[in-house]
């Protein structure tokens, strides 16, 4: 019985279960290989279900039974949503019961004065970040020699999805999204998806712990997906481009090698390389690239959610947890780390990908030149295609040089007052990721 490590677990949704699953059928490897025999002791829950096998475990409705018993020794808290599991967090740490969660908001949202409120006790979530992918633990310890100069990744399934549906087979938007609903893929109310808000959440863990700095949710620059339509994708594609949605945190031109100085953090569509490793992770997949000054590129790449595959994260927390706590002591979650600041989306610098519809008039082009030519805009590539027979509307689809957000939201403002525009403007970034 010294080396049981006993468990009690919040939750009996998706992943709780895939948890228990694991635990059912892999528990003699997981004791083979990291000498930790885990029990479930106590579960915790609104409601039983029959048809979940516990493990023989006690079963409870109170969140508090699992940090005020004394037969649990680390809070598995996997009920998702914000206000109840903070609670459940901060007292199980008050309580002196270490944390594993999957919870990317709260941690996003809270995790400065959670980490805060007891440094001696462990709070762990990898499971919070693309799933499966061991993405936190190689940026703390596979990679810890290293300092980072981005960390990139797809970090959204469902945005990942619809965009791969609407290259591989035309579909709108609208379409894709209605399809990743029937397959479970994104929920009802699809806003945190395709809206950037989850990987946000994510963003906000990578840049904390990439870059020893604080959770800082609220100042990372976040756009969606709904507004990127089929004649995008088309349009990429002919240019050597695919559209992803991602998360992107970046050492910005003012560090150095004694201080991180300022980092990017954004979240939003780009147009990758078709070469690019990125490029052609595609359904569902998650990856993260990291480009760091010794190891130069790694890619990681996986399932990005899922019960099994979250629950395979919750595990690996799990264990290190245990371990630790079979050596003698829990181990600090955190050092002391300091605010960083995030530059503002309006100077961040990069290539744009710019779809304008015009009318066919002489002169158009010429004119919309000129306007980016005035904001210091220049001009890599474009395409004018011919009109339709029928509205006589034309696509001018232009590849700028490096600008600064700032400059290239001018320069569209004053495209848009030009007399031969026929409708709203298009703008994605570019990354190339070298």
């Amino acid at each position: 019985m010294a080396n049981v490590v006993r468990l009690g677990i919040a939750g009996l949704g998706t992943v709780a279960q895939g948890v228990l699953n694991i635990l059912q059928h892999n528990h003699a490897i997981i004791l083979a290989r990291s000498g930790v025999d885990l029990r479930v002791t106590r579960v915790a829950s609104r409601a039983a279900k029959r048809d979940v096998d516990l493990l023989g475990a006690t079963f409870s409705t109170q969140l508090d039974t699992l940090y005020n018993s004394d037969d649990v020794d680390i809070v598995v808290e996997l009920i998702g949503g914000e206000t109840t599991a903070r609670d459940l967090i901060e007292a199980s740490l008050a309580a002196n019961k270490p944390v594993v969660t999957a919870n990317k908001a709260v941690v996003a949202n809270f995790g400065n004065q959670l980490l805060a409120s007891n440094q001696h006790v462990a709070l762990k979530f990898e499971a919070a970040v693309a799933g499966a992918i061991p993405i936190l633990q190689a940026i703390q310890q596979g990679l810890v020699a290293n300092r980072f100069e981005h960390v990139v990744g797809i970090i959204n399934g469902t945005c990942n999805y619809i965009l791969t549906a609407m290259q591989q087979s035309g579909t709108a938007f609208d379409v894709a999204l209605s399809a990743a609903q029937e397959l479970g893929y994104a929920e009802a109310d699809p806003t945190f998806d395709v809206e950037g808000i989850d990987a946000a959440h994510k963003l906000a863990i990578l840049l904390a712990l990439a870059y020893d700095t604080q959770f800082n949710f609220d100042d990372i620059y976040i756009e969606g997906i709904s507004k990127i339509s089929p004649a995008d994708i088309i349009y990429a594609q002919e240019l050597g481009y695919c559209i992803k949605h991602v998360g992107i945190a970046r050492r910005s031109a003012g560090s150095d090698d004694d201080n991180d100085g300022v980092i990017e953090a954004r979240v939003h569509p780009v147009l990758l390389p078709e070469h690019q490793l990125l490029a052609n992770v595609n359904d569902v997949a998650n990856a993260i690239l990291i480009k760091s000054d010794a190891a130069g590129h790694t890619l990681f790449s996986g399932p990005g959610a899922g019960g099994a595959a979250t629950a395979s994260a919750v595990l690996s927390d799990v264990v290190n947890v245990a371990q630790d706590l079979l050596r003698g002591g829990e181990g600090p979650t955190t050092q002391n780390r300091a605010p960083v600041t995030i530059v503002p989306i309006a100077q961040v610098r990069s290539p744009h990908y710019l779809r304008i519809p015009t009318q066919d008039q002489p002169g158009v082009f010429a004119a919309v030149a000129q306007a980016l030519s005035n904001h210091e805009i220049s001009i890599e590539a474009a395409i004018q295609k011919q009109p339709s027979s029928v509205d006589e509307i034309v696509d001018i689809v232009i590849l700028t040089g490096i600008a600064t957000d700032a400059a290239i939201q001018a320069a569209l403002g004053e495209v848009q007052q030009l007399p031969q525009m026929a409708g709203e403007i298009a703008r994605i970034r570019v990354e190339t990721l070298e």
